[in-house]
């Protein structure tokens, strides 16, 4: 009797460990289930706020790289042409046109007349008012050059730092007699022949005029020059 006791006994242990190993794994996922529900849901960390200072951020925004934009050059409008400037002043009403002579230095009379000490003498024209007197206002034109150099000719004027003024003008037997007054001023010995060949020449450009006497001051011109 005992011993079918003991088998029934370990029949039954059999049968409640095979049942039991069965719902082991049930019994583990339940478990689980459980384990996850009651646990408690995590809190998520709180916001970090960053202070950046004004100046790194506006460091920040600017961009690494600047590319340099393309610089447009504006379109000027020609500037209006300057005319060239002229020699000749601007005349009012009828016109003529009249020589005055100047000196080429050392052209030994290769563009001109030849004078003394190798130069030559040229005649330039100049546009005047209409007159009935040309060899006077011929001279008034000579005498009023203020400049040494006659523009980019590469003529001289060695009148310049004189003051004269024609007095009188005449002419009798294609001989012009010329009065001057004033000062007369030169630069050296060489002056002589060119002064003396500016006003004659002048002079006798017109076919009325053949020989010319000039005084200054009311002496020769040739004995006024002697004495300088």
């Amino acid at each position: 009797m005992r011993i079918f006791l003991w088998q029934v006994r370990i029949v039954q242990m059999k049968y409640f460990s095979f049942q039991h190993f069965r719902i082991l794994p049930a019994l583990l996922l339940v478990s689980l289930a459980s384990a996850s529900c009651n646990s408690p849901t995590p809190t998520p960390p709180p916001p970090v706020t960053i202070i950046v200072p004004p100046a790194q951020a506006t460091a920040l925004l600017l961009p690494t790289a600047t590319r340099a934009l393309p610089t447009i050059a504006p379109t000027l409008a020609p500037a209006a042409t300057r005319p060239a400037p002229t020699l000749e002043p601007t005349v009012a009403g009828p016109t003529t046109r009249v020589k005055i002579f100047l000196i080429a230095l050392d052209d030994n009379g290769k563009s001109g007349k030849k004078i003394g000490c190798d130069d030559s003498v040229i005649g330039v024209e100049r546009v005047i008012a209409a007159t009935t007197a040309p060899l006077r206002a011929a001279l008034d034109e000579l005498l009023t050059l203020r400049d040494r150099n006659y523009g980019q000719s590469g003529l001289i004027n060695v009148l310049y730092q004189s003051r004269l003024q024609v007095e009188s003008v005449s002419i009798a037997s294609a001989k012009a007699t010329i009065h001057l007054s004033g000062t007369l001023r030169l630069s050296g010995v060489c002056d002589n022949p060119r002064v003396e060949a500016q006003i004659e020449e002048t002079a006798l450009q017109f076919s009325t005029v053949r020989d010319v006497q000039v005084f200054l001051n009311n002496v020769a011109l040739d004995k006024a020059l002697s004495q300088k």
